[in-house]
């Protein structure tokens, strides 16, 4: 991949970086990344770089930055073009050149083969999905109002596919395995109730069932104290489930595309902002 913005901003072959230095420039190189393949209006890259108060000379200002993004572009041999339209600039590239674009197409892929009944094989491309997110969006880069709005919707998106990855191996009966991956990511989110619903799954199929208990205890307490709330109904009937032994929380017994077991939860895996949206 050429264009990398899960993570630090990256341009060049895997593990190089010949992106531009001057933050004004990597701010707009950031944004115009993250949507990529469609025109971002040049209000809206003044608004990115300077917010409700930009100089006299945005304008002017911001086509230098623009000239010194396509020599730099140049100079890395990159696949991609900064083109200038009517109304804004595009970075045109191709989306498997750019670490967002091949995640949304293995999320996509996932998709498709969890609603064709295989969950085995739609935790892999979401696993592979996921393993591509290698720290937060544009982590290096100086954020604005316009790309903090879009990261806000990747940060969501990226919490749905760990719901939905989590959810398809519980599935698959690989209960250890999400085990200790839930245990470090509820401890990332400790709000979250999809992560937590996994892990205590995960935990009585384990044969762990007062550690189980103990997570939605802290999830209860976590809850009220943050946001005064109390867990949904959902997650309170699976901690009825796991008290009491409930028969539907065991693992599946036979090959997981053949034998579901009931969903803990299934939130609906939305798709990444459109990188045409204003």
């Amino acid at each position: 991949m050429y264009l990398d913005v899960l993570g630090g901003l990256r341009i060049g072959p895997a593990g190089g970086d010949a992106g531009p230095t001057a933050p004004k420039q990597r701010q707009l190189l950031g944004l115009l990344a993250l949507r990529a393949n469609a025109t971002v209006p040049v209000t809206t890259c003044v608004r990115e770089l300077w917010d409700d108060h930009p100089p006299r000379s945005a304008a002017t200002t911001l086509q230098t930055y623009v000239m010194h993004l396509r020599r730099v572009l140049t100079r890395a041999e990159a696949p991609a073009r900064l083109l200038t339209g009517e109304r804004g600039y595009l970075l045109r590239i191709d989306p498997e050149q750019t670490d967002l674009g091949v995640v949304r197409e293995w999320a996509r892929r996932g998709d498709q083969r969890a609603a064709a009944g295989r969950p085995a094989h739609a935790a892999r491309d979401w696993q592979r999905a996921l393993t591509l997110w290698r720290g937060p969006v544009l982590a290096d880069v100086r954020i604005g109002p316009v790309a903090q709005e879009i990261i806000g919707h990747l940060d969501q998106w990226r919490l749905l596919l760990i719901d939905r990855y989590l959810e398809a191996e519980l599935r698959c009966g690989r209960h250890r395995q999400v085990v200790a991956a839930a245990t470090t990511l509820a401890g990332r989110h400790p709000l979250r109730e999809p992560i937590h619903a996994s892990l205590m799954a995960a935990l009585y199929r384990s044969g762990r069932q007062a550690d189980a208990v103990l997570v939605y205890q802290r999830l209860c307490a976590a809850l009220s104290r943050e946001l005064g709330v109390e867990p949904s109904a959902a997650v309170q009937r699976l901690h009825r489930a796991v008290r009491t032994n409930a028969a539907w929380l065991e693992p599946p017994a036979g090959p997981p595309a053949e034998q579901p077991v009931p969903t803990i939860r299934r939130p609906t895996l939305v798709p990444a902002p459109s990188s045409g949206a204003s």
